[in-house]
């Protein structure tokens, strides 16, 4: 399993909220384009394994995000897939999912995607009320919000996610639970709910620097995230990921790819790529970028990873799931000393309630998803900690 991921670099417009790389001008666009198409064309053997045997590596989900990538024409749109499609095999039934803001998906556009192949749209929706929205600086009303959920079901488009953000300073319980209750109404198959989290390089960074304020107390996050799962339970979704909830059978195979470790290629600038025993991330500059693929050198870099990395990237990624931490995998890739430093940590969190152990694997209860980030770090294992371990293990003859 492998995935494809091409990052489009453009908003119409800032949300105050974003940490993500993009820009509002476009006149670089059709050079940007060509970029990206060139380096489809140069990363066309990063997935292969020794197990593939045809010209084209064959992947299983392409994903366009960003960004904002509703905001490329079909025919934009249409000259990447045609570059992917030289150098790629989708395979049957393939998951090829693209953002969009609620305002760009009129009528002839869903149509457009549709006859391009995309049959699962990601719509960034946020709130379903305009003072919010508008505190956001999002570009759409909540009419436009609803009206687009709409639009695109009615043009065949069942595979839908729409993103909320809780977590506002001036979010009420009640506000919250409505947001959820017409979030359902519109019979989505998918929801990704976030707590707003104010990041340095964005505008509510910069205004909180100064000296605004857009923390809530943790009670009120507690209230919200409970009242997010309580809801999401009662009408028929499962919570596969921290911030991730589906109705059985259709989790984002994209990202699922993400959190169970298998390797992806991200094409554009920013974007980053795994092949199992490496990183990857390009540069998040437009102009650099553009320039760097033109002379096939520089255009990103990359480092090998250690297996307290790998490690590392597995338990933080993998606690946040459904699927959790296998102790197999940690034996099979890591070793017996990398297990045994699991157990130990996992002990503790055992024994408190914030984690369980269910079919063989260990996954967080409800009150351990309250704290996932910070039982993940503890998790962590270090080089210190290792030959600590290894040389007592080693006396008990555990190890050889």
């Amino acid at each position: 399993m492998s995935g494809l991921y091409l990052h489009i670099p453009y908003c119409k417009q800032v949300c105050f909220y974003c940490d993500f790389h993009f820009r509002v001008a476009m006149k670089d666009k059709s050079a940007m384009l060509v970029a990206m198409r060139k380096e489809i064309a140069l990363q066309k053997n990063y997935l292969r394994t020794s197990g593939d045997k045809d010209d084209k590596v064959v992947i299983e989900t392409l994903y366009f995000g960003g960004g904002t990538p509703s905001v490329l024409s079909i025919d934009d749109l249409g000259s990447l897939r045609q570059a992917i499609d030289n150098y790629y095999t989708l395979s049957p039934g393939a998951e090829i999912t693209l953002e969009a803001n609620p305002d760009d998906l009129t009528e002839d556009y869903l149509e457009g995607l549709r006859q391009l192949g995309i049959n699962r749209l990601s719509i960034g929706i946020q709130s379903f009320f305009d003072d919010d929205l508008k505190w956001m600086n999002r570009r759409h009303n909540a009419h436009e919000a609803i009206q687009s959920v709409e639009l695109a079901q009615l043009k065949g488009f069942d595979n839908i996610n729409i993103d909320l953000i809780y977590g506002l300073p001036s979010m009420t319980q009640n506000r919250w639970k409505d947001n959820l209750r017409q979030a359902f109404d519109l019979d989505i198959l998918h929801l990704s709910a976030y707590h707003l989290t104010i990041e340095p390089r964005t505008v509510f960074g910069r205004r909180q620097n100064k000296g605004d304020n857009f923390s809530i107390n943790e009670e009120d996050s507690i209230r919200q995230f409970e009242c997010l799962l309580d809801a999401a339970t009662e009408a028929g979704f499962e919570h596969y990921e921290i911030s991730n909830f589906a109705k059985p059978g259709f989790h984002s195979r994209h990202n699922s790819n993400y959190w169970r470790h298998l390797p992806y290629l991200g094409i554009g600038p920013s974007a980053h790529s795994y092949d199992g025993k490496s990183r990857q991330w390009n540069v998040g500059n437009n102009s650099q970028y553009i320039e760097n693929i033109e002379k096939e050198d520089g255009w990103c870099e990359s480092e090998l990873l250690s297996p307290f990395d790998m490690y590392n990237d597995y338990m933080l990624i993998s606690i946040r799931t459904m699927w959790g931490v296998n102790p197999g995998y940690i034996l099979e890739n890591f070793g017996p000393t990398f297990l045994e430093i699991f157990l130990r940590q996992a002990a503790s969190y055992i024994q408190s309630g914030f984690m369980e152990k269910c079919n063989g694997k260990y996954v967080l209860t409800r009150k351990g998803k309250m704290i996932a980030d910070r039982i993940a770090s503890d998790l962590f294992a270090d080089e210190d900690t290792m030959n600590i371990l290894e040389t007592r293990l080693k006396y008990t003859g555990l190890i050889y």
